[in-house]
């Protein structure tokens, strides 16, 4: 009889193990390679100030090419998950929070055409659109796709801060 309860807890431990393991493999991660990205001349860069607003003071145009592709080669190819809808919203009501950062590529400065938007979270996680926009759900209607880094970044966001002269 000890045996039989050995045996069915080995047999409970491995089954739990494996429901465990098909939960984590839902969220594959893949590499994010940003679309156009010898096509942008402008990046705009929005942080988020106390109030949770942003402003001209926290704001700041750069059309200087090597710095837009320096950012880029920064951001680019980084390892991303698509998270649980319930993760990308609690993320998406961090947005507004201060230390948070938004850069915006786009060709041109009235960003009025091809647009890219990256966020950066305080804690160090950036959230990335799906590459080509829009993900086709299977009713035929499309919805927009966000990623988030698989990894939290913070020396990411420094380093571009100081590469990009931020001041904010």
């Amino acid at each position: 009889m000890r045996i039989f309860k050995m045996f069915s807890m080995c047999i409970l431990m491995i089954i739990f193990l494996n429901a465990c393991s098909l939960e984590t493999t839902k969220t594959k991660s893949k590499i994010l390679e940003i679309p156009n990205e010898d096509e942008y001349t402008t990046l705009l860069v929005q942080g988020v100030d106390e109030d949770g607003v942003t402003s001209q003071s926290t704001s700041k145009v750069i059309t200087d090419i090597n710095e837009i592709q320096d950012f880029i080669e920064k951001v680019n190819k980084l390892e991303v998950v698509q998270p649980p809808n319930k993760e990308l919203l609690e993320k998406s009501k961090e947005l507004n929070k201060k230390g948070n950062y938004f850069f915006v590529l786009s060709d041109k400065e009235t960003m009025d055409n091809k647009v890219y938007t990256i966020n950066f979270f305080s804690d160090g996680r950036i959230m990335f659109q799906e590459p080509n926009g829009k993900k086709q759900e299977i009713n035929g209607a499309e919805q927009k796709m966000m990623y988030l880094s698989k990894e939290k970044h913070t020396d990411v966001l420094l380093e571009l801060k100081e590469l990009l002269n931020i001041k904010f």
